[in-house]
């Protein structure tokens, strides 16, 4: 079945080609352009054959990333007669993405992997798999980016899905002063139990928002039954224009 054409204008086209991938669909999708045509062939999640007039597989791919223009259609079903091809489209971006560098990353907290699955089908090398042991352990994206490979490295893994930013659960709390503790906040341990499996760890310290947009760093510990409550000793809250019964956001680092 042939589909209605549209423009690359509006699209990301490496998205299109994963979003054809992940639902494993066999067919060819097509490309229109001045400059000739080009051709995706898959086949149940997997490219098959990817034509650019002389040029194949990751540099006809390369040809259309370095201009995405163009009007596309996907015609369903059809399979190509002879596919040099048999790969995942993630091993193919990876080669692209050493050519057509993505953008910086936005971020520089912990990370998580979408799917073990797709990681486990690549090959890496010694110092790639060092990088993903370190993501594993979650050590921050900002300790890691100084290291230009590592740092290209998780670039192409963002841009291709396969880790996002691991974001932590925020919680609305009242500011409660308490003499139970010195030099540290309390919250509850049921909060602290959630955004210690958010970030695979104990958080270490939590970063408190007022809603005049001033925020603060605080040492963390768990308490029990505290609910709702964020709980400061005196000499710590100090050290803030917070008070007592204040409502504020907080999140752990």
């Amino acid at each position: 079945m042939t589909h209605s054409s549209a423009s690359l204008e509006t699209f990301d086209f490496l998205e299109l080609l994963y979003l054809l991938t992940d639902q494993e669909r066999t067919g060819v999708l097509t490309v229109y352009r001045a400059d000739g045509q080009f051709q995706a062939w898959l086949e149940r999640g997997l490219i098959r054959q990817i034509d650019f007039g002389a040029e194949q597989g990751v540099r006809a791919l390369m040809r259309l990333m370095a201009d995405p223009r163009g009007r596309f259609q996907f015609d369903e079903g059809v399979t190509h007669p002879a596919p040099r091809l048999s790969a995942p489209l993630d091993e193919l971006a990876l080669e692209l993405l050493d050519a057509l560098p993505p953008p910086p990353l936005t971020f520089d907290g912990p990370v998580r992997v979408t799917s073990r699955e797709r990681l486990n089908r690549l090959r890496w090398s010694l110092q790639d798999q060092d990088v993903l042991r370190q993501i594993e352990a979650q050590r921050p994206v900002g300790e890691l980016v100084g290291d230009p490979d590592a740092r290209r490295l998780l670039e192409k893994l963002f841009r291709i899905g396969l880790i996002v930013p691991r974001k932590s659960r925020l919680a609305r709390l009242t500011v409660t002063v308490t003499r139970q503790v010195q030099g540290v906040a309390l919250v509850d341990e049921v909060i602290f139990r959630r955004w210690k499996e958010d970030l695979v760890r104990p958080p270490q310290s939590i970063a408190v928002r007022t809603d005049d947009g001033e925020v603060y760093t605080l040492p963390v510990r768990s308490g029990s039954n505290l609910a709702a409550l964020l709980m400061i000793p005196p000499e710590l809250l100090m050290r803030t224009d917070l008070r007592a019964g204040d409502s504020v956001l907080v999140r752990p680092l």
